[in-house]
């Protein structure tokens, strides 16, 4: 009897259920795979993801923003934008911002410090909330990149449509090459004479553009002036590389001077070691050059990755082991086991570090760069 009654209730359970789905195009998702923090575009009613010290943010959970730098201290990694334009309305307020540890910031498709990007560039910016953050509520800036590596990032050009050097205009129309897609609206962008013209490994002039030609820009005043003013125009994909490569080479020579950085995993104070994850932005071509039971110099540093004068505070450390950790936004996927020869205070976990590899050396800093001056 007891067993006929729970199948029959089963029956209603489900028929219930039936009934509920049946005017949906499809059955509500399993609670393990609707997303927890709110993205541009979502629910509004989901709360915006906050960011926690020792952990990298997930995929997809940073909000969207556009502006030009209008004030920086690159020293501590924090600055102002104005933002674009949304809806046509204008927005006077600047945004102000402060680098996450592990933020990062392209410049000209390569990696770069924000001492790279020349003021009134524009930029593109994934940022996190902060309920401190007053009237601007994203104050932490995971990835800022002018225009040239964001359309890159993206796989797009600009398509020349029309040149009118007389009256300063050039109309074109964005193109994403791998879908063979251009865009329904064309834009007319500002030239001037002071416009550089990127062209193989030199420089052009505006009488080189051409109809037909696929450019890279970068812009400044954009919303202010229409869509924006050419600072700089790559014709030729030649350019476009030899620019890119240039700014990774201006990049690796920083790191190199100021070492890779990275927070401590785990400690392990009874053998004397710990482990550090390497942050995103470090050049691919670098991490080669740790080896297995390599020496490697270990310096602390803070959330702005300054150290403490590293001419005299650098730690002599052996590199035990050299590991691949799942990739997260902010991670490199590397992480490091260290032995130094001697266990400071700042070596405790969620610490932040810097590394150089002993064949690099270490080179005494200008005074302002240290924390200590």
């Amino acid at each position: 009897m007891m067993r006929n009654v729970l199948v029959a209730l089963v029956f209603v359970l489900s028929g219930t259920i039936a009934t509920a789905w049946s005017g949906e195009k499809k059955p509500p998702e399993p609670v393990a795979t609707r997303t927890w923090f709110r993205t541009d575009g979502g629910d509004e009613k989901i709360p915006w993801y906050q960011t926690k010290n020792g952990e990298f943010p997930p995929e997809g959970s940073a909000h969207y923003i556009a502006g030009e730098l209008i004030q920086m201290d690159f020293l501590n990694r924090t600055g102002q934008l104005r933002p674009d334009r949304i809806n046509g309305k204008r927005e006077d307020t600047p945004c102000p911002f402060t680098m996450l540890p592990y933020g990062s910031i392209r410049y000209h498709g390569g990696p770069a410090q924000l001492r790279d990007i020349p003021y009134n560039t524009h930029l593109h910016g994934l940022f996190y909330f902060d309920p401190k953050g007053g009237r601007f509520q994203f104050p932490q800036c995971y990835l800022l990149e002018d225009d040239f590596s964001f359309q890159e990032r993206q796989h797009r050009t600009w398509r020349i449509d029309a040149i009118d050097l007389e009256k300063g205009n050039l109309t074109v129309t964005g193109q994403c090459l791998p879908e063979k897609k251009t865009d329904e609206k064309q834009l007319i962008f500002k030239i001037t004479s002071a416009t550089r013209v990127w062209k193989g490994k030199g420089f052009g002039a505006l009488t080189d553009l051409a109809v037909g030609q696929s450019v890279a820009c970068n812009l400044t005043v954009c919303m202010l002036k229409g869509p924006g003013r050419c600072t700089e125009i790559w014709l030729d994909e030649e350019s476009r590389k030899y620019t890119s490569e240039f700014q990774r080479d201006v990049d690796r020579a920083f790191q190199k001077l100021h070492g890779l950085p990275g927070w401590i995993d785990t400690v392990d104070n009874e053998k004397g070691q710990f482990t550090i994850t390497l942050f995103g932005a470090i050049d691919p071509q670098l991490k080669t050059e740790f080896k297995v039971d390599g020496r490697v110099f270990s310096l602390t540093a803070e959330p702005n990755l300054r150290t403490w004068d590293q001419n005299n505070v650098r730690m002599g450390s052996k590199l035990l082991d050299i590991r691949t950790v799942p990739a997260a936004p902010g991670s490199s996927g590397v992480q490091f086991l260290i032995k130094p020869d001697d266990m400071l205070e700042g070596f405790r976990p969620g610490r932040f570090l810097r590394i150089i590899a002993e064949k690099w050396g270490v080179e005494e800093l200008p005074p302002e760069e240290n924390m200590s001056r």
